[in-house]
């Protein structure tokens, strides 16, 4: 059965904790068919770089008299936007939530990029005062940073276990990125693969739910702050200051094809090895390639099993790639000389 639109009378009982904030309803905003109340915007002035302006929105949406979620949208002058959700029976009650979480929790500025965060409040429970306390904690749904005119996305999965995203792509110049010009930053970073006119790179996360969040916000405070300087200096320069850790990336990639190769050749060695038919090692060695084929299905991202490229100089004399935005840049590994 259709959910009936918001009656005059059910509206003013809803804003009345909202009105004693100093916070009044923009009825022209509002979709009094969808149960949709959205309240006039605040301004909050900023102080420099580090804390830009702020435009503030709060949206309340009601499903019925016991189901509501009250939405903080806060909008950047770079155009990003932040946004906390709670959800629950009280619509004052979780007013309070909202304005409890200081503005600029959601973001994070810096010179040279600037990350929107997207919190959902989550109710968790801890101990105090010999009793347990139920408190909302903050958990990372979605984030986006600017760097420059390259844009990137991190996408966290619902599910614990699984890496989150990251979606690079470019504004309005194309770039020529190296694969690796995440993976040197550590193991919880895959290499940059192509797709369209961007690309995407897989972030392992530690901890549950909270921890997780946690994890994934300091991970892509270090990601925007590592490309921000990348991209503010030469290529050769990438090359230079991350020699060490490319081959190290170079061998970490090589990993799944040695692994593959050793065992294949485990298997294959058995009859020459003088084993028993009865030896549990001999079962166990010829065995390996199924059992290695069934083991690989088992973790959360699949390896890859390939002969990765060495890391090449970088030649090119800056990151951006000639054309537009929109089409793939060339293969540059192709124009680069061996260290």
């Amino acid at each position: 059965m259709a959910t009936p639109p918001l009656t005059h009378h059910e509206i003013l009982g809803l804003v009345a904790p909202f009105t004693a904030r100093g916070r009044h309803v923009d009825l022209a905003a509002s979709d009094r068919l969808e149960r949709r109340l959205v309240f006039k915007a605040i301004s909050h002035v900023g102080e420099g770089e580090s804390l830009p302006d702020l435009r503030e929105t709060l949206v309340l949406e009601s499903g019925s008299s016991k189901d509501f979620r009250l939405t903080r949208h806060l909008a950047l002058p770079c155009g990003l936007e932040a946004t906390l959700y709670s959800e629950g029976a009280n619509p004052g009650e979780l007013l309070a939530q909202i304005e409890a979480v200081p503005l600029r929790r959601q973001m994070h500025s810096q010179p040279g990029f600037v990350i929107a965060e997207n919190h959902r409040l989550e109710a968790s429970e801890r101990q105090g005062s010999g009793a347990q306390v139920t408190t909302p904690s903050m958990i990372l749904t979605h984030a986006v940073a600017q760097v420059g005119a390259l844009t990137i996305s991190m996408k966290l999965p619902a599910f614990g276990g699984i890496p989150a995203e990251l979606e690079l792509k470019a504004a309005v110049e194309r770039y020529d990125l190296p694969e690796d010009l995440l993976a040197v930053m550590g193991w919880s970073w895959a290499r940059l693969i192509r797709a369209g006119a961007g690309w995407k790179c897989s972030l392992r996360l530690r901890g549950k739910a909270q921890a997780r969040s946690r994890d994934a916000e300091q991970k892509l405070v270090r990601t925007a702050a590592h490309i921000a300087q990348t991209l503010a200096e030469p290529p050769r320069h990438f090359h230079e200051r991350w020699h060490a850790r490319r081959w190290r990336v170079t061998c970490r990639r090589a990993i799944p094809l040695a692994v593959t190769l050793t065992l294949i050749g485990l298997a294959a060695a058995v009859p020459s090895m003088g084993l028993s038919e009865d030896s549990l090692l001999r079962m166990v060695m010829f065995q390996s390639p199924p059992l290695l084929l069934g083991l690989i299905f088992c973790f959360r991202e699949l390896p890859q099993i390939e002969i990765p490229p060495w890391p090449r100089r970088l030649t090119q004399p800056s990151w951006a790639a000639a054309g537009t935005a929109g089409e793939p840049a060339p293969d540059s590994s192709k124009n680069n000389t061996s260290t």
